[in-house]
C-alpha cells in the first residue's frame, strides 16, 4: 500500500480500527510523512462507517445518481459520500 497523502512506499501496519459493526480496518503509518491511514482513507468511501451504506452508496453511484443527491437518500453528508 503506499500513502494516500505522499504516495510514498514507507508505510507499516499499526493496529486496526474496529468499525460498528464489528469489523475491523488495517492501519497504516508512513513513516516518512507521519500521517496515518486506513484502507479506505483517499476513496469515496473513507468516511462511510457502515457496509451496507457502503454497498448503498456505491450502487447508488454507480447508477447514475449525483453525490448529492446520495447523500439526501442515505441521510448522510454530500461531503461524506465524496470523502
Amino acid at each position: 500500500m503506499n500513502c494516500p497523502y505522499c504516495q510514498g512506499q514507507q508505510v507499516t501496519k499499526r493496529g486496526f480500527d474496529t468499525l460498528q459493526d464489528g469489523t475491523q480496518l488495517q492501519r497504516y503509518r508512513c513513516s516518512a510523512y507521519g500521517k496515518r491511514c486506513n484502507e479506505r482513507t483517499g476513496t469515496p468511501m473513507s468516511r462511510l462507517r457502515t457496509p451496507s451504506i457502503v454497498s448503498l452508496a456505491l450502487h447508488a453511484r454507480t447508477e447514475g445518481v449525483g453525490v448529492r443527491s446520495t447523500g439526501r437518500i442515505l441521510g448522510k453528508s454530500h461531503t461524506t459520500i465524496m470523502g
